[in-house]
């Protein structure tokens, strides 16, 4: 009897909140109340918190930057960076150097190997002296304005299947949006607007 009660409550009140949505929306408001849709800027990792390389680094020095980077993060209980940006020498954002490009190093090019005795620990040695540049995804022309929707970010992150995407700002990167700020979002939403 209790659980009957219990659950028609619930679904009264979900019900009346429901009707008090397509009210708002047949009166034009496009969001719950107090929901004002978010741009991409304010959503946004700023530039200033990535570290970099550049693109004459080696991998070594890359590899100790984004490790020192990630468990710091990990250590401050945010949401830690699994990649770092790369510039050139004129300090304009080229690439990003992270975790999947360092993966994409212990790839064998044919066959494993009958021995594979400490052969992790050889292609790892034997690829810590690769400069950047020849490791990094470049930047290519994929990126999202200050101003955009936080719709948009997550539509060009899911069909570009890229892990950052670079913030513009009069023509400069100001910023990084990754999935991860998009779905904090969502949660919060979720969170605020549950019934």
């Amino acid at each position: 009897m209790f659980v009957k009660k219990f659950t028609n409550k619930i679904l009264h009140r979900f019900l009346y909140k429901i009707k008090q949505v397509l009210l708002r929306i047949q009166e034009g408001e496009s969001c719950m109340p107090g929901c004002m849709e978010k741009k991409v800027k304010d959503i946004m990792l700023p530039i200033q918190d990535y570290a970099t390389v550049f693109l004459e680094n080696t991998l070594r020095d890359a590899v100790f930057v984004l490790k020192n980077t990630f468990y710091a993060g990990c250590a401050e209980g945010s949401q830690a960076h699994r990649s770092v940006l790369v510039f050139n020498s004129k300090k304009k954002l080229v690439g990003t150097l992270g975790f999947k490009e360092v993966m994409h190093l212990l790839r064998l090019s044919k066959e494993m190997p009958k021995n594979r005795d400490e052969l992790f620990i050889s292609l790892c040695i034997s690829q810590s002296g690769k400069k950047v540049k020849d490791v990094m995804a470049p930047i290519g022309s994929e990126f999202v304005n200050a101003e955009d929707s936080v719709l948009d970010a997550a539509h060009l992150l899911i069909h570009s299947g890229l892990d950052l995407i670079p913030v513009l700002e009069k023509g400069n990167v100001v910023g990084m949006i990754r999935s991860a700020e998009i779905f904090k979002e969502v949660s919060q939403l979720l969170e605020e607007n549950t019934f």
